[in-house]
C-alpha cells in the first residue's frame, strides 16, 4: 500500500514539474518576440535618410513637430 502511495506522489510531483516548465517556456517566447522587435527597431536607425516633407498640423511626428502629413520617398535614385 505504501508503495502505491509513493508512486502516486512521484507521478504527481512529476506532473507539477512538467506544468511549471511548460508555463516557464511561454514567458521566454514573449521575451524572444520582444528581442526581435528591438533588433528590427535598431536596424532601422534613428536618422531619417532621404528627404521628406511635413504638411499641416496633426498627430504625426515629423522632425519633432506634430503634422498632418509626412511625405517621403520622392527621389529619382
Amino acid at each position: 500500500m505504501k508503495r502505491k502511495t509513493f508512486a502516486k506522489l512521484i507521478l504527481a510531483t512529476g506532473c507539477l514539474v512538467a506544468a511549471y516548465c511548460l508555463s516557464d517556456n511561454r514567458g521566454t517566447t514573449d521575451l524572444n518576440q520582444l528581442a526581435f522587435q528591438n533588433i528590427e527597431a535598431l536596424a532601422q536607425g534613428e536618422n531619417n535618410e532621404g528627404t521628406y516633407y511635413c504638411y499641416g498640423y496633426g498627430s504625426v511626428d515629423c522632425r519633432g513637430y506634430k503634422v498632418e502629413y509626412k511625405i517621403s520617398g520622392l527621389s529619382l535614385e
